[in-house]
């Protein structure tokens, strides 16, 4: 039996028995130009699917296990570019908080809420969706964060003068470091939100938040 043939009743057969798992992959309807090796992307969770694929199917498929590939080991395509971590947000002019306790399930994504307080004597103006990125507390480090593809309308929130506002936010419990698998695990981490400010205004700054709590059940 060719390897697609085999492959599409095992992925169709994964997606209506663990949603969410697979984040890309070829669609099993469509058998035109299919040949090996085949690209899946699964959720941060699903590191056992994905070793169900790889025992079966061994090089015939490509896997991602959130940000990382798959098996433990093999390199990435593409090696990651250096992450550039821009300024804080001054205090003088936005402080930021969470709306709420923020607690999520290890390798799953939380939509949460950041309240953004504006000191200044102007309107403050952000893009969007904020994206969080999973923190060690202690060491700043970024461990983990959202892993896939994201097709939010681009929106400008406002908030005016002395007045406080909520942004949504993102919250993805994928790693990005081997040495914690490919979720972050169950603990105490820290997140920070990258706000893209004065959005259209040409050159439009990006400021982060300060470390927020980040509670990651298991």
């Amino acid at each position: 039996m060719p390897v697609w043939d085999e492959l599409k009743v095992v992925l169709a057969r994964l997606q209506d028995q663990l949603p969410g798992a697979l984040m890309q992959s070829p669609m099993p309807e469509v058998d035109e130009g299919r040949h090996p090796p085949f690209t899946i992307h699964l959720a941060a969770w699903a590191a056992a699917a994905a070793e169900a694929l790889h025992h079966q199917f061994g090089d015939n498929v490509d896997l991602t296990v959130g940000a990382l590939p798959y098996p433990p080991g093999r390199l990435p395509q593409r090696p990651q570019s250096p992450v550039q971590h821009p300024r804080l947000l001054d205090p003088r002019d936005i402080t930021a908080a969470l709306d709420g306790p923020a607690v999520v399930r290890s390798g799953h994504v939380l939509r949460h809420g950041l309240l953004l307080h504006n000191l200044t004597s102007h309107d403050l103006e952000i893009s969007g969706e904020a994206t969080a990125a999973v923190v060690d507390p202690q060491s700043g480090e970024i461990v983990g964060g959202f892993s896939g593809f994201r097709s939010s309308p681009p929106v400008v929130l406002r908030v005016a003068p002395k007045q406080t506002g909520r942004v949504p936010m993102l919250i993805g419990t994928a790693s990005l470091t081997p040495r914690l698998g490919y979720a972050v695990p169950a603990g105490d981490w820290g997140i920070q939100a990258t706000l893209i400010l004065d959005p259209g205004g040409g050159d439009s700054p990006r400021r982060r938040t300060p470390i927020l709590p980040l509670t990651i059940t298991a």
